[in-house]
Parts: C-alpha cells; structure tokens; sequence
C-alpha cells in the first residue's frame, strides 16, 4: 500500500509541476507527462515479487512449466483446443513460450507485460484528453480502482484489456477488419475480450442520453434476473468454472458507478457540448451497467466489467470540466474532493490486504493468499 502510495504521490506532484511549466505547449507537457507516469507504473508494476498479487505465484509456476515444454508442445495444445476445446486460451501459452525462449526469467515477463499494458494506457489517455488535468486524474483513478488488478494481478486479461483499449482508436476511426483482427487475435490470450466486439456498433449510437436511460431504467430488472444472465455470457468470457459465489456482492463499485452515471446523465448536455466523442462513453458505462449486476453472482465477473469501466479514466474528468459553465471554483473543489473521496477509497480497501514488494525482496508466499 506505501509503495502504491508514493506512486500516488508522484502523479499529483508531477501534475503539479507540468502544470506550472512556463512552457504554454499543453500538448507537449501532457505527452511528456503521461509518458513519465507509465513509465512509473511499468516499473511498479513489472519490478513487483513473485508473491504479490494473487495470481502471480500462479502464474510464475505456470511460466516455469513453459520453460521445459517444447514448441511441439504448444502446437499441440492450440490443435487439442481449436480441434475438441480441451484447455483454454492457448494464445497465452505461445506468449508465454516465446517469452521464456528468448529471456528465460520469469521477471522479464512481468516486465513485458507491464510495457504492453501501459503503452496500451498511455495511448488510451494521451488519444482522449485535451488537457493535463484530465490526465492527472485519470492516473489515480487507474491507482485506486484498478491497479489491483492490472498492475500485481492479470496477466492474460492484462493484455487482451491492453488490445481492447488500443482497438478503441479503431473504433473511432471506423476500421472494422483491423479492428476484428486485433479482437481475435487477443481473444486466444483471454476469450473475454470478444464481449468487446459489439462494442465496435454500440460506440457509434448517436442518441446516447437515450441509450443510457434504457438502461439505467432496466438495470433493476437485469439485478433480479442475474442469476440466468450470468449462464450465458460465463461461457462466452471464459468463465465457465465461475459458479453462484452466495456471498458475492459488489456494493461499493456497484454504489460508485451508479452515482458517477446519474450525474453523467444530468450533466450529459453540457457533457457532450464539450465533447461529442464523450457519447461513446456514456455507450461503453452503458454495457458496464448491464455487466455489474453479473458481479453479484461472482466477483470474477468484475474482469468482464473491467473492458467497459476502464472508460471511467475518461468520463469522470468530462463530468468534473462539465461544472466549469457553473464555476471555475466549483470545478476546483470537486476535482479536489474527488481525489480524496479516491485516496480514501484505495486506503479503505487495501489497509489490510498483502504489502507490496520487489522482487529482490525476501516475501513470504503465505501473505499472497491470506492476507
């Protein structure tokens, strides 16, 4: 949590001092920020130890195996899967094969991964915002809501997420074959990427105060009936071994999107007076509502969310510019008390979970599974 802390830290200071630069090229200081910051969270999160998050050790064992199979091996596994769908997402085990081939070390991997994802992130940031402020937020939102997934935990869907936000200028520009290209090709490393696919027609929706109150008003209804949506699309994002979880329940986020989408839909004329692309926003938080209720069957869910509430990076810094027609000093003060509502968020949630370290650090195992 320190460490996750300082990174904080260094995103709102650095924003800071970029934003008190006598150089007036906006564009080159927010570049140059965003680049600084990704590379913050490369390290942070490459650089981490085998024990920290929960699925690392798991992986790093899975890595080890790899590193005594052959290529016959792999060629084998992505004909037993494509040819009788024995296994899973074979395209991660090539990654992984060509990894271990080339470096070895499973660190390496980790690092790879991270320059992957946060290219992904950076470009996803740098592409949509216009100012820095936009960005600074957009970093620690990623810090509070999302690190503890995609900075110590993924991997797979680490990187189909990383495809997903990178198809987004795809979108924009209407390129569908590349578009399905990168989707399927990402989708044998994480098969859930391919509920990313509709997305491609969704994001064009020109009425979407229109779409969002659909589902905004239907949302209750998709909460009683969770349990049989879930049947399905578990098998379509690859989570067939995800079953009822009774004690499941994602109150918090649940609470958090449902106010950050109210006041998007009361500010959304302003909203998309300032920014006509942020229609496809409010489309991408749109599907994330209609996945959310899916995380009270089971919280693995969330990874399904994830492809969608990544856009929370963009929409939050258009709803805080929205007040600017109100008043300057309206905009400031929220824009301040959100990043400490945030602040508090990450240290409510992770006051007892497993320390951060590095990996020339002595952990101990134990901490990755129980704390």
């Amino acid at each position: 949590m320190i460490i996750n802390l300082i990174v904080i830290a260094l995103i709102l200071f650095l924003g800071f001092h970029f934003s008190r630069k006598k150089d007036k090229n906006n564009e080159s200081n927010r570049k140059k920020y965003i680049r600084i910051i990704c590379f913050i969270l490369m390290l942070q999160s490459g650089l981490r130890n085998v024990v920290v998050g929960s699925d690392t050790h798991t992986y790093f064992l899975s890595f080890q195996d790899s590193r005594s199979s052959s290529w016959q091996d792999i060629y084998i596994r992505i004909v037993d899967y494509y040819s009788f769908g024995i296994g899973k997402d074979p395209g991660y085990a090539a990654f992984e094969k060509l990894v271990s081939s080339i470096f070895g070390e499973y660190q390496l991997l980790l690092i790879v991964i991270a320059i992957v994802f946060f290219s992904a992130l950076g470009n996803f940031i740098y592409q949509n915002t216009t100012r820095l402020i936009d960005a600074i937020l957009a970093f620690v939102i990623y810090s509070v809501l999302f690190y503890s997934f995609f900075s110590i935990t993924g991997h797979r869907q680490t990187i189909a997420t990383a495809a997903a936000m990178f198809s987004f200028e795809l979108i924009k520009r209407r390129k569908l074959i590349p578009f399905l290209l990168l989707i399927v090709i990402a989708s044998t490393i994480h098969k859930s990427v391919l509920l990313f696919i509709p997305f491609y027609y969704i994001a064009q929706i020109s009425k979407p105060k229109l779409f969002f109150r659909v589902v905004l008003l239907i949302f209750p209804i998709i909460m009683v009936f969770r349990n049989n949506l879930s049947t399905y699309l578990k098998i379509l994002g690859g989570y067939e071994e995800y079953g009822i979880n009774e004690a499941a329940g994602t109150s918090t986020f649940t609470a958090l999107f449902l106010l950050i989408s109210i006041v998007a839909l009361l500010r959304s004329k302003t909203i998309l007076q300032n920014n006509i692309k942020a229609q496809q926003y409010y489309n991408a938080f749109a599907i994330a509502l209609l996945f959310i209720p899916l995380t009270w069957v089971n919280p693995s869910a969330m990874r399904v969310v994830q492809y969608f509430s990544i856009f929370m990076l963009l929409f939050i810094p258009e709803i805080i510019y929205s007040f600017q027609a109100v008043s300057l000093r309206v905009k400031r003060d929220l824009t301040f008390f959100i990043i400490i509502v945030l602040i508090a968020l990450f240290l409510k949630s992770n006051w007892n979970t497993s320390p951060y370290g590095f990996f020339w650090e002595e952990m101990r195992l134990f901490k990755a599974y129980y704390n």
